[in-house]
């Protein structure tokens, strides 16, 4: 059993290995230890559909890491609006609330999930915050990752060579 659990896992191993898998790491893309550009990840997100969204947030990040403005006006806006979110969704909340205490549920829990999803997207909002450039590059590796891991999944069990 253990010789037959051994040779199931060599088999694996090799066949993890042989795959073209596409490698992220610190700001490059690699396959087989090859550099690939990102006009070449670019074209194979749009190629096999997948990792497009994670794509264009990784650049996004990237962006905000090299242009302290841009960081600092897309701070400011996801501030505003996550307070503001947050100022009228607790008042939806705490009104919804009170309706549905004093027995008028028909208005209040309508009111209460309103007010619920308003706190949920100010919550979303204050997320995209990133205050040091540090944490920029976090937030883009891990979209990055995500993109390379995409990719893969698309394509496993194909073989395919970076355009």
């Amino acid at each position: 059993m253990k010789l037959l659990t051994t040779i199931a896992a060599v088999l694996i191993s090799i066949s993890a290995y042989s795959q073209d898998l596409i490698e992220y790491d610190n700001g490059y893309f690699s396959q087989n230890g090859e550099l690939l550009l990102m006009e070449q990840i670019d074209d194979l997100t749009v190629l096999h559909k997948a990792g497009r969204g994670n794509f264009r947030k990784a650049n996004r990040f990237d962006l905000m890491h090299k242009n302290p403005n841009l960081r600092g006006r897309n701070n400011t806006l996801n501030f505003l609006g996550g307070a503001a979110g947050t100022y009228v969704g607790g008042s939806s909340v705490f009104i919804g609330l009170l309706f549905t205490a004093f027995e008028n549920p028909v208005i209040g829990v309508p009111v209460l999930a309103g007010g619920t999803g308003l706190c949920v997207v100010s919550y979303k909002a204050f997320s995209r915050i990133a205050l040091s450039p540090e944490g920029c590059l976090k937030r883009r590796d891990r979209q990055f990752n995500k993109v390379a891991d995409k990719i893969n999944q698309a394509t496993a069990g194909k073989r395919f060579i970076a355009i």
